[in-house]
């Protein structure tokens, strides 16, 4: 969505709406397309055209978030390492300053929900999570009352719908705010003048509002030190540390000056009595931010650094490349996992990034000699951005929250250290090209540190660390969202307190929700539709074939795979096409018994597509033991119907095994199909039909090698998908016990995780089809994604899972020319996944070529992948001469 400008709208974007040149804060996307929802500063909400905008400033830009160049989407990265805010504030009494810094003013509340504290009594960090208001509401009469927990029992006296407070910032109550409450609230408040509550009181205004106690969830601390204070917390007891990115200011915000005398205003209880209800406890009149204006210092991935940038010529960036690297960051050259077995290898040596150039994804590397030194090697390498990870025990970014680790840094111990000291807690505010880090810590010192000389506190949601916290912690009923309303991202940090979770991605079904025949007939449809996607990659490949760099052996004879077919009728019939269009997708009519060529001299191998077989001792769910049998007959005659439609419907490029002695376990193989990054690649799945089956899905396991190519599999082997509950959806999407099947599980698998453009399977990101986003990670998640189905070609010819050693020795014995063929024509330059079924390039190929990064990685494991195919007996390929 963009302004009138062409400008990105991102929520929390200070516009101006063209028509009234009023500022106002970007709530939220409308309802409507091209439609936004804009706060003003008195809270209240209209609804504006997207074109009807100007996005004037970004003050939620902060240390440490990526961002893009607006004017060059597509480019390098940035990350800020500096940013600076100014306010203009008005009064409702017309009175203003302009260009105040934050620096001289203070909220509502000193202390919001989400800032991080220091316990002034023992050494410990945390975070507020919850914070309780009393206020104090005065009435048209002149009574008075003080409500405790305020924040819970007053409300805005507006249209639910049009005013929503930001927790964070204390929004939600300020002086000078009209509020109601119901009667069991007044009557239940404490009176501090006039008479007792009366029926009449229903609406009051606030006059002051005072902390009352605050909930905080302790993050860390020093080594060595005792137990973490009480989760409930004085404010007089805690020492602010810094608020996080979401407690930004904002347009609307309220605050009041520290000194409690406004420059450029001139009211005074005085010339505006009906004003001192505005006035809080500390006696300054209550003000509004009616605009910010925010610049930042950037960094980007290239190595330049821009001062001074307007926020609003940047635009938030959400990182979903590993492989986005920032000059700084620590690095290491991932090491495959077949050579690490082979030996036993040092750990990793460091290196710093100097640069990277996105186009090509290279990196260029300062490698550090091992030592406490730092020290550096003076010669820079450019290697490929696939080939580098980071160093888990130096993952420190820009804004980070640091411990000092007294020990590794050789300072003080902790018991040496005050109570009250803030010499060990502080955020990161450089990586410098020395390989250290600059720390300003929170006595407002600022130093160097070597990375294993911190510990990084984890950034979590709020949300999150009250449910740590246990179930008596109060739930006030808002939405059980994340900390802010706007799409902003920080890049991964290592982490003082657990680790990241895996986040879900939704795929939708096109289940039938009919009776089950209806369905197994839907199925048969989908089911052939991917037979004619998938007859491509099982095209016949008798031709000749030279390239530079790898050469295979000619002439190719054809072999057959023997499989049972699926007759050319009956996908025609399904597909409601054309028999004779249905046989040129197979060639002249040649069914599926003509298997795509085979290595000369390679005896022809059967692998029935559907089998009942022993169960295999290394499936996932084998230790589940019994979950065959409870379900009853009933149960046991839904898996053999099952085990028909498998046998009967399967698509070519899928292969099961059902077992006798556990009727519960499945295993299937899908073949990776032709224009897509994991064409010709075997991909295993194991899975389970609980006993309430079918009222509940099966649980499904991907055989992942611990590598993740693929925003649905995840390297736990978890598949994400609505089908199978693990993850949200709606009708059509979920399992139907009436209608969903274990084909329809596999079918769906293959052609809605494994496709062209997995990119966009993560979850919301279909939105980015065509946009610049998009575009710039599309191709390097698929280069990734192809290069991972590589190393998981040389994990299956290692180990093999049990009962398709031989179909995967003989897959590779085929196809494996096929891969190699396609490797080359990517070192070509030809765009991932667009070759036809004989990995030779297509029109599409020219459209965008690969980096050269990726090219790079393919000389890297090219040669090993042509040592494994030799080593099955697949002489298909020879070093060239």
């Amino acid at each position: 969505m963009e302004d009138a400008a062409g400008r990105s709208i991102w929520g929390s974007d200070t516009a101006v709406l063209n028509s009234s040149s009023e500022r106002v804060l970007v709530a939220r996307r409308g309802r409507t397309p091209a439609m936004v929802d804009v706060q003003r500063i008195d809270g209240s909400f209209v609804k504006s055209k997207a074109g009807g905008l100007t996005v004037v400033d970004r003050s939620y830009l902060r240390p440490g978030m990526v961002v893009a160049s607006e004017s060059d989407p597509g480019g390098p990265l940035g990350v800020v390492t500096a940013a600076a805010t100014a306010l203009d504030l008005v009064h409702r009494n017309g009175d203003g300053a302009a260009g105040v810094s934050p620096a001289d003013l203070r909220r509502v509340m000193e202390i919001s929900v989400g800032d991080y504290v220091v316990s002034s009594s023992s050494g410990w960090l945390g975070r507020v999570v919850e914070a309780d208001l009393d206020a104090d509401v005065v009435f048209d009469d002149g009574g008075r009352c003080r409500v405790a927990e305020a924040s819970r029992k007053l409300r805005a006296v507006v249209k639910e719908e049009d005013y929503v407070g930001r927790r964070y910032t204390n929004t939600r109550l300020f002086p000078g705010q009209r509020v109601s409450s119901s009667a069991s609230s007044w009557r239940t408040a404490r009176w501090l003048h006039g008479s007792y509550w009366k029926p009449s009181y229903v609406q009051g205004t606030v006059a002051m509002v005072k902390r009352s106690g605050v909930l905080v969830y302790w993050l860390a601390s020093l080594p060595h030190q005792e137990e973490p204070p009480a989760f409930h917390q004085n404010v007089n007891d805690l020492i602010f540390f810094c608020s996080p990115n979401v407690n930004s200011w904002r347009v609307g915000d309220r605050c009041f000056f520290r000194n409690n005398n406004p420059p450029s205003s001139s009211s005074s209880c005085d010339k505006h009595k009906d004003d001192c209800v505005d006035r809080d406890v500390g006696g300054g009149p209550h003000m509004v931010a009616a605009d910010t204006h925010t610049t930042v210092d950037v960094l980007w991935q290239d190595g330049t650094r821009q001062r001074g940038v307007p926020s609003a010529t940047l635009s938030p960036y959400v990182p979903k490349n590993h492989h986005d690297f920032f000059p700084g960051q620590h690095v290491c050259k991932t090491v495959a996992d077949d050579d690490a077995q082979q030996s036993e290898s040092p750990p990793p040596v460091a290196g710093v990034v100097r640069s990277l150039d996105c186009k090509d994804q290279t990196v260029r590397v300062s490698w550090l000699i091992t030592g406490d030194n730092n020290n550096m090697d003076d010669n820079d390498e450019t290697v490929s951005a696939y080939h580098l990870g980071r160093i888990l025990d130096h993952d420190v970014f820009y804004g980070n929250i640091v411990i000092r680790l007294h020990a590794a840094a050789g300072g003080t111990t902790s018991s040496s250290t005050d109570k009250g000291d803030l010499s060990w807690v502080g955020r990161v505010v450089d990586l410098c090209d020395d390989g250290q880090v600059q720390v300003k810590w929170g006595d407002g010192t600022m130093t160097k540190v070597l990375p294993h000389e911190v510990a990084v506190v984890k950034e979590q949601w709020v949300t999150e660390m009250l449910r740590q916290m246990g179930d008596w912690v109060y739930d006030d009923g808002s939405d059980n969202t994340q900390d802010d309303t706007t799409n902003q991202a920080q890049p991964t940090a290592n982490t003082v307190v657990g680790n990241q979770t895996e986040g879900n991605n939704d795929q939708g079904q096109n289940n039938n929700t009919d009776d089950a025949p209806a369905a197994t007939s839907i199925i048969s449809r989908v089911s052939s539709a991917i037979i004619r996607l998938g007859s491509i990659v099982l095209e016949q490949g008798k031709r000749s074939f030279r390239v530079t760099g790898w050469t295979t052996v000619e002439p190719l004879a054809a072999a057959s795979e023997n499989i049972e077919p699926v007759s050319i009728s009956t996908v025609a019939n399904a597909l409601e096409i054309d028999t004779s269009v249905a046989e040129t997708v197979h060639g002249e009519g040649e069914g599926k018994a003509e298997a795509d060529d085979a290595t000369a001299g390679v005896e022809a191998f059967r692998f029935q597509q559907f089998d009942v077989v022993q169960s295999p001792p290394d499936h996932r769910y084998l230790d589940n033991v019994g979950q065959g049998t409870i379900g009853g007959k009933t149960w046991t005659k839904g898996v053999q119907r099952e085990w028909k439609i498998l046998e009967n419907d399967l698509p070519d490029t899928i292969y099961v095994r059902a077992f006798e002695d556990r009727m519960d376990l499945l295993r299937a193989v899908m073949v990776g199909v032709c224009g897509t990054p994991y064409q010709d690649g075997l991909f295993f799945f194991d899975l389970q039909l609980p006993p309430s089956y079918p009222a509940a899905p099966p649980l499904v396991n991907y055989h992942s090698f611990g590598l993740r190519l693929n925003p649905n599999l995840y390297p736990s082997g978890t598949v994400c998908l609505s089908l199978l509950g693990t993850f949200g959806g709606q009708d059509v999407e979920l399992w139907s016990p009436e209608s969903s099947t274990v084909l329809q599980v596999l079918v769906s698998i293959q052609g809605l995780v494994l496709t062209a453009l997995p990119y966009y399977n993560e979850a919301g990101y279909a939105s980015q089809v065509g946009t610049p986003m998009g575009h710039r990670n599309e191709l390097p998640y698929s280069e990734n994604t192809y290069l991972l189905s590589l190393q998981t070609m040389l994990h299956l010819l290692r180990r093999p899972p049990a009962g398709f050693e031989d179909f995967v020795r003989d897959h590779f014995r085929r196809r494996g020319r096929h891969v190699l063929r396609a490797c080359e024509a990517y070192r070509e330059g030809c765009l991932i996944g667009t070759l036809d079924g004989e990995a030779n390039a297509t029109e599409a190929s020219k459209a965008r070529p690969c980096s050269t990064g990726f090219r790079l990685a393919l000389d890297n494991i090219v040669p090993r992948l042509m040592a494994a195919f030799v080593e099955i007996g697949a002489d298909v390929c020879q070093p060239a001469i």
